[in-house]
């Protein structure tokens, strides 16, 4: 018979990689929203329609990964059920 103990030291193992995944992914989503302040600080600045276009691209493309990071978070934490809280 394994004893308890066993089991909450792998929950708590288990809680530690969600725990590194959802700071990894966040640490990611603070790196896009500081990438999107650069580029719309520059796209205040662009005198030429070419480089507009280039700078709102680039926005575009980050917009659509900070909706991917999002999800994946919002994702993550709903595996996060009340039962796995109770466990420990």
């Amino acid at each position: 018979m394994v004893p308890k103990s066993h089991y909450k030291s792998r929950k708590s193992q288990e809680n530690l990689i969600d725990d590194s995944f959802l700071l990894g992914l966040q640490s990611v989503l603070r790196n896009v929203y500081i990438a999107e302040a650069i580029l719309f600080k520059r796209l205040e600045s662009s005198s030429t329609t070419e480089e507009t276009e280039r700078l709102s691209c680039g926005l575009s493309r980050l917009s659509e990964v900070e909706r991917k990071l999002n999800l994946r978070i919002f994702d993550h934490i709903n595996l996060l059920t009340p039962s796995d809280s109770e466990e420990e």
